[in-house]
């Protein structure tokens, strides 16, 4: 078997194994967290109990993530002030993520990043990879799960958003 073969056998391999956990945590509650944003202020899930909330983790060094970034603030401002995105960062340094927002301008209002370079919470999620994203319901109910980024990712996002605003 080829290299490539092997590599990818594998990445399908832990898709399968990572899929069945994600959909382990569909349709239950929403752990509770408390992470610094940018700015030092304490930021809780309960802040946004009444909102559907985007939970999207990420790191400055993942390829996915460096697209999918962009995609997520210009797709959430259209569901303001009704939905909100906590983009959990997990990288060591603070300098990594100030490089890697530095070359994203014009963050919204609605799209709050979170510190979390121990990566206390992505366990309590079972999120395993580099982007892994829950929806929320406004209850606080996890009710999508996503692995990675696709292109047409935002297509399905405004479709789940938007059956849990109405």
């Amino acid at each position: 078997m080829s290299r490539a073969k092997m590599i990818f056998s594998g990445l399908l391999l832990a898709l399968f194994m990572i899929s069945p956990a994600l959909a382990g945590i569909v349709n239950s509650k929403a752990t509770e967290f408390t992470l610094q944003d940018l700015n030092g202020k304490p930021v809780s899930l309960s802040d946004f109990r009444g909102k559907v909330v985007f939970i999207d983790f990420w790191a400055s060094w993942c390829p996915p993530c460096k697209k999918e970034f962009p995609e997520l603030n210009s797709f959430i401002r259209d569901y303001a002030p009704d939905a909100v995105v906590l983009a959990v960062n997990v990288d060591r340094k603070r300098s990594h993520v100030d490089d890697f927002l530095s070359r994203m301008p014009g963050l919204s209002g609605n799209f709050h990043i979170l510190l979390d370079p121990d990566s206390k919470i992505i366990p309590k999620y079972g999120a395993r990879a580099m982007p892994t994203s829950f929806i929320l319901d406004k209850e606080g109910v996890i009710r999508y799960a996503h692995y990675g980024y696709r292109d047409d990712d935002a297509k399905e996002w405004a479709a789940e958003i938007e059956s849990l605003l109405k």
